[in-house]
């Protein structure tokens, strides 16, 4: 879920250069700021931060030879990357892997070369799902303070013509 008072921060992974910049220069055009990361180091690196927010990947299904999804995988172990979305690009068509990751936490996949609008589509989707929405939900309420607890009934002060001994049914 985007954060609140800056524009979503997406992480671009991606080991062909030109893709990078393309898919960078195409979310920035479309209000999201980017952060590319070249290879696996770069991008766990980067997601390893705890002070920067980022509000999902965008990962290519191979870079440098080892599968995104590992990639993914990685960062999402980290415990506050662990609700971050993750959407999967490659030049070939869906894989299983990434049929298997929508099935589960909803990964959208985009072929190269990008349709921007179909990215940005995608994008917006992958921000908004519902399973994002509800954690992020508990999470707010959970570090919310519990308001104080009502007086007890029985230090409640009735006026004297309430009957507090007898119930009406």
């Amino acid at each position: 879920m985007p954060n609140s008072i800056t524009k979503p921060t997406i992480l671009v992974v991606d080991s062909d250069e030109v893709t990078c910049q393309y898919a960078c220069a195409a979310l920035q055009a479309n209000d999201y700021q980017t952060i590319a990361a070249a290879d696996i180091a770069a991008a766990i690196w980067t997601a390893s931060d705890r002070d920067l927010s980022l509000d999902l990947i965008l990962c290519d299904m191979l870079v440098d030879e080892q599968s995104g999804s590992v990639i993914v995988d990685a960062i999402q172990r980290l415990p506050f990357r662990q609700d971050l979305p993750a959407m999967f690009t490659s030049q070939h068509q869906v894989t299983d892997v990434v049929l298997k990751r929508h099935a589960q936490r909803g990964a959208y996949h985009i072929k190269k070369p990008y349709d921007i609008e179909l990215l940005k589509e995608l994008v917006d989707r992958s921000l908004w799902m519902p399973h994002l929405v509800n954690s992020h939900i508990e999470k707010h309420h959970a570090a919310q303070p519990l308001p104080a607890p009502h007086a007890p009934f029985a230090s409640v002060q009735y006026p004297s013509s309430v009957n507090t001994t007898s119930f009406v049914n």
